[in-house]
């Protein structure tokens, strides 16, 4: 068996992260250690990871000063043991499904620096919804046909639920950017550019929990209107380099992006006043690459007309609209889940 790092972040983790940690290390596949970067928790985390690798000897403990999840991966990146030949990553109140390793790695091992396969969202109502995509085989000369598929259909947004060759790592010097939203698909956007190998696997292994109290309306974040502007020019210069005819879809899961930057302008995390909301929003409409790119978009009627009202530049008018957006995903979760996540 090749040796398999399994990096996992965890901050004020308390609650799930036994089970975490122990859907790992129940796996069939043995040849494997567990990088758990306590990333500043002020709860039991760390004790509890002390706790557990004082049993078992594949579990090691780094604590570092909070910085977020993207630094604690690199961290851990930068402490792999010399023997590691394969990278996967977990969130710290996630699970790897029986079998996801060994599953993953037969085909990793097969030559492929790359391996996807499918996850499930276990949101808290306890609705499951499933996201794959038919087994697939790329390189360089045949990747760029599906690319847009593939980030359409959500499988190139979360670093997990994948498993990454070390060498591809270690020889381009692979990290994840100083973001604290989006870093994931940047960081797989950086190995894609450089992988010559990449499969997709169907099988959903790994499973994502929405725990109870948490939002579908993600956090604010004051850089992520840079960081969606970031993702979608790494996205373009993908698909010129796989080449790509038609990015439409990537145009698509950019407005997406940015319908996400102004509902998130109504989460209790915002801390703008009335005033700089509006001014953040009228920053996004008037964003040359956001109204260039909008307007190449496709989707159902309601991407059309969410698009169609951005393309007035009315600040009033689109908050209002992504007010009733916001306040949707409150009223009707499994609507706005479906809506938010469709392909």
């Amino acid at each position: 068996m090749a040796k398999l790092s399994v990096i996992m972040p965890a901050y004020n983790a308390e609650r799930y992260i036994a089970r975490s940690i122990e859907s790992v290390l129940g796996q069939s596949w043995r040849e494997l250690e567990l990088l758990v970067v306590d990333d500043g928790s002020v709860d039991e985390t760390a004790k509890i990871v002390s706790d557990i690798a004082a049993k078992d000897s594949r579990v090691r403990l780094i604590s570092i000063e909070n910085s977020g999840p993207a630094m604690a991966r690199n961290h851990a990146l930068e402490n792999l043991s010399a023997d590691t030949e394969y990278v996967t990553f977990i969130d710290a109140d996630d699970e790897l499904l029986p079998e996801a390793l060994s599953y993953a790695m037969e085909k990793a091992q097969a030559g492929f620096e790359l391996v996807m396969f499918g996850f499930t969202i276990h949101s808290a109502d306890g609705s499951r919804r499933d996201y794959f995509e038919p087994e697939q085989d790329y390189t360089a000369d045949t990747l760029g046909a599906t690319l847009p598929r593939l980030y359409m259909a959500n499988m190139l947004n979360q670093v997990w639920a994948k498993i990454f060759s070390a060498r591809l790592i270690r020889e381009n010097k692979l990290r994840f950017p100083d973001y604290r939203w989006g870093e994931d698909r940047l960081f797989i956007f950086d190995c894609l550019e450089k992988a010559e190998k990449v499969a997709v696997l169907p099988g959903c292994r790994y499973l994502y929990v929405m725990h109870p109290g948490e939002s579908l309306i993600t956090r604010y974040y004051d850089k992520k209107l840079q960081v969606c502007c970031l993702a979608d020019k790494r996205m373009a210069e993908l698909c010129e380099r796989f080449g790509t005819l038609d990015d439409s879809p990537c145009c698509y899961m950019f407005v997406k992006s940015i319908f996400s930057c102004i509902t998130n302008i109504f989460s209790p995390s915002c801390p703008l006043d009335g005033k700089g909301k509006r001014a953040y929003v009228r920053e996004i409409l008037e964003n040359e690459q956001v109204q260039k790119r909008s307007r190449r978009s496709f989707g159902g009627i309601s991407v059309k007309v969410m698009c169609a009202v951005m393309h007035t530049k009315i600040v009033w008018l689109n908050m209002l609209m992504f007010y009733l957006v916001a306040f949707a995903g409150k009223a009707l979760p499994g609507l706005f889940m479906a809506l938010k996540h469709k392909k």
